[in-house]
C-alpha cells in the first residue's frame, strides 16, 4: 500500500534510505522523533501517512514563511489543493474563511506563534487532527528558551488540541537538544530515528585569514568553487554589500519585502543566478538538490548552525564544499549579536522598579526605549509576568553564558589542528569515520573545473537593488 501511494501521489518509485522505517512508525500511531540530514526528504515521512490513513487534519508547525511556501508550492504542484496556512501574511478574513472551513483541508501549515492564538487553537481543537508535526523541531530548543517563547509552549498547546498523535522532525540536533524536544512536545514513549550528522560528500575546509584579505579571498574563491553557491553572512548589511561587490550574487534576508524574497529565491533555484548571498533567513526547505559549495564569511554562532547551513549543500549526493573563512576576531560580531538579543541589566532593573511603582506594561518600551516589536521587549515583558528580579537576572545571565559557551565550540571547530569532521561527530554523540576527501587537516582538498551558469537578468537585478538600498 505504501509504495502504492508513494507512487500515485508522489510519483517516486521507492524510498530513500530512511523514509519508510518513520513512515511505519507514524501508521502505526505512535509519537515519533526522526533526525534526518537534509535533502533525506522529511516532508514525505509526515505528508504520505495522511493519505494512507485519511482520517482527519495534518498540522504542520513551521519556523519560517519561506519553509511554508516552499512545501505548499511543492504539496500543490503534485495537484493537492487540501492545503492552507496561517502565518502573517494572510488577513483577518483569510484566516477566518480557513477556520470556517478546515474540514477542506488535508495539510495546514502555520507559524507556533498562529497556533498559540487563543481563537486558532480552539477552531483547531474542535477539528479532528490526525497528527501534528512540528518542522525543524530544534528550533524549539535553539529559539523557545527566549526569542520565540510559543515554541517552549508546543506541548501545552498539543494538550490543548486533545494531544494527538506528533511527530518532530529535523536534520541536527545533539543530546540536549533533543531532549528539549522530547519534554517540550509531551512525546509519549517515542519512537526515535536518528540517522547520522555525517555529510561525507561535503569537504570541510576553514581559512584563517587576516581580516583586511577576506573580501581578496572571497573573490577569488567565488570564481574556484563549484557553482551554485551559498556565501552566508552575519548581518543584512554585510549581505547586501557582498552581493553588490561580486559578479554573479544576489543577496536575501530578512528584511526583503515578501516580493523582492520570492523573485531572488526563484532565480537562485531557476540557476538563472549563481551564488546567494545571504543571512540565515535564507535555506530551511529550500528544495535546491545540485548547490556544490557554502561558504561562511563570517563564523557562526553554533555548531547546530553551521552544520544545517553547511548542509544545504550536496543534496543530490555529488561532492560538494564547505568553506569557512575565518580572521581573529570575527567572533565579535556574534558576541555582539547576542547580546543585543537580551536585555540589559540596568533595563530589567528598571522596568521592575517601575513596574513595581505603578507603570503600566504599556508605559514600559517608550521608558525603555524599545520597540513594541523588538523582541527584547517580548521578552522582557515575559520575564515581568513569570520570573523575579532576581530571577530575571539570573537568566539572562545564565542564557548568555549558554550562548558564549555554543560560540566558543564553533571558535574551536575553526582553531582545530585535528580532523574536522571528527570533531563535528564527537559534537553529535558519534564515532569518528574515515573518509578520503575528508576535510583541510586530512589532506588537500583541491575545487574541480566550475562550469559557469548562464546567468539572466541579475545585472538588471543588481541595479534595481542598488536603487532600493541606496547604494553607490
Amino acid at each position: 500500500m505504501f509504495e502504492k501511494t508513494l507512487k500515485r501521489v508522489f510519483g517516486y518509485d521507492s524510498f530513500r534510505p530512511g523514509q519508510r522505517e518513520v513512515i511505519d512508525a507514524v501508521a502505526e500511531g505512535q509519537d515519533v522523533l526522526a533526525i534526518m540530514p537534509t535533502g533525506a526528504g522529511k516532508s514525505l515521512t509526515f505528508q504520505l501517512p495522511s493519505y494512507i490513513k485519511n482520517d482527519g487534519l495534518t498540522i504542520i508547525v513551521s519556523p519560517l514563511l519561506s519553509l511554508i511556501e516552499d512545501q505548499m508550492l511543492h504539496i500543490r504542484e503534485r495537484g493537492e489543493r487540501g492545503v492552507a496556512r496561517l502565518t502573517s501574511m494572510e488577513t483577518l478574513e483569510e484566516k477566518q474563511e480557513i477556520l470556517n472551513h478546515l474540514k477542506r483541508y488535508r495539510f495546514l501549515y502555520l507559524s507556533p506563534e498562529q497556533l498559540a492564538v487563543p481563537h486558532v487553537t480552539r477552531a483547531l481543537a474542535r477539528t479532528k487532527i490526525q497528527m501534528l508535526v512540528v518542522d525543524e523541531a530544534h528550533c524549539i530548543s535553539q529559539w523557545g528558551h527566549e526569542f520565540r517563547p510559543e515554541y517552549a509552549r508546543l506541548g501545552e498547546l498539543r494538550k490543548q488540541l486533545g494531544s494527538p498523535q506528533c511527530m518532530a522532525v529535523t536534520a541536527t540536533a545533539p543530546e540536549t537538544v533533543k531532549r528539549d524536544i522530547v519534554e517540550k512536545l509531551a512525546l509519549f514513549s517515542p519512537a526515535q530515528f536518528v540517522h547520522s550528522a555525517n555529510r561525507p560528500e561535503i569537504r570541510l575546509i576553514v581559512e584563517r585569514l587576516g581580516s583586511e584579505d577576506k573580501m581578496r579571498r572571497l573573490s577569488e574563491l567565488v570564481h574556484d568553487v563549484p557553482k551554485p553557491a551559498v556565501i552566508y553572512t552575519a548581518t543584512r548589511r554585510e549581505a547586501e554589500a557582498l552581493a553588490l561587490h561580486l559578479d554573479d550574487a544576489l543577496f536575501y534576508h530578512g528584511g526583503m519585502s515578501t516580493e523582492d524574497r520570492r523573485l531572488v529565491q526563484s532565480q537562485f533555484l531557476r540557476d538563472e543566478v549563481a551564488i546567494m548571498v545571504c543571512t540565515s533567513a535564507f535555506g530551511m526547505g529550500v528544495n535546491k538538490d545540485n548547490v556544490r559549495s557554502v561558504i561562511h564569511y563570517q563564523i557562526p554562532a553554533t555548531l547546530e548552525a553551521y552544520m544545517q547551513e553547511i548542509g544545504r549543500a550536496g543534496r543530490d549526493g555529488e561532492p560538494a564544499f564547505a568553506v569557512l573563512l575565518y580572521a581573529e576576531g570575527d567572533e565579535r560580531i556574534q558576541q555582539f549579536l547576542i547580546d543585543q538579543q537580551y536585555p540589559k541589566d540596568k533595563d530589567i532593573r528598571l522596568a521592575y522598579f517601575e513596574r513595581d511603582n505603578g507603570t503600566s506594561l504599556a508605559q514600559l518600551p517608550r521608558l525603555l526605549r524599545l520597540n513594541e516589536e523588538d523582541p527584547v521587549w517580548g521578552l522582557l515583558n515575559q520575564m515581568l509576568a513569570e520570573r523575579t528580579l532576581a530571577e530575571a537576572v539570573d537568566w539572562v545571565k545564565d542564557r548568555k553564558r549558554a550562548r558564549y559557551r555554543q560560540l566558543g565550540q564553533m571558535m574551536d571547530y575553526a582553531l582545530i589542528k585535528t580532523c574536522r569532521r571528527d570533531y563535528l561527530l564527537n559534537y553529535f554523540s558519534e564515532q569518528p569515520v574515515k573518509q578520503s576527501d575528508c576535510c583541510d587537516i586530512c589532506g588537500e582538498i583541491v575545487f574541480p573545473p566550475s562550469e559557469q551558469l548562464v546567468s539572466k537578468n541579475v545585472t538588471d537585478w543588481k541595479h534595481r537593488l542598488a536603487r532600493i538600498f541606496s547604494f553607490d
